[in-house]
């Protein structure tokens, strides 16, 4: 009786433990691919190798509502609806209303997707050499967060259509795969 009641005592033990690990590895994929890390400013990506820090949110002169830590969760939930809908093919330099901006296109030459807004930049703001220098994958290679002002782009993931700068996000995600 005694070797019955540990043998069950065991079999719960190894159920409940193999459970909270299912739990965790569902709770973890549903958090998404794309989210911002609140105490570093930082949209982050995950990938086989871990968080990529995609962008340092650092800039306190937007008017509010649009705080470093509210821009780094709504463009980070941009991504990762984007990424989650399919539509995170391109991501292209571009203005929309005025505002140098970054948005997502559906090929290497397409303009912005219905809807397909990233993130606005201020006014002045050279939206092509922001993205060339935003999506610096060496700087993504060593873990650090990339500013929006250094480095330079890697030109086999980066193109330039008539003026306007395009980055193979969908090819890059798949080489992290």
């Amino acid at each position: 009786m005694m070797k019955i009641a540990l043998s069950t005592q065991i079999l719960v033990s190894v159920s409940i433990t193999l459970g909270a690990i299912t739990t965790l590895s569902q709770s973890s994929y549903a958090q998404g691919r794309f989210f911002c890390n609140e105490e570093q400013l930082v949209t982050k990506v995950r990938t086989e190798r871990g968080e990529v820090p995609i962008i340092r949110w650092f800039d306190p002169s937007f008017p509010p509502p649009w705080t470093p830590i509210e821009r780094c969760n709504q463009v980070s939930a941009r991504f990762e609806q984007f990424n989650s809908n399919g539509t995170l093919k391109y991501i292209k330099a571009s203005e929309i209303n005025n505002h140098p901006v970054l948005c997502v296109a559906g090929y290497k030459g397409g303009s912005c997707l219905p809807n397909g807004l990233l993130v606005t930049f201020k006014p002045g703001t050279d939206p092509n050499l922001t993205l060339t220098r935003l999506l610096d994958r060496r700087a993504w290679v060593t873990g650090k967060p990339i500013n929006l002002s250094g480095g330079n782009g890697d030109r086999q993931l980066i193109f330039e259509v008539n003026g306007e700068v395009y980055f193979d996000m969908e090819s890059w995600l798949a080489e992290e795969e």
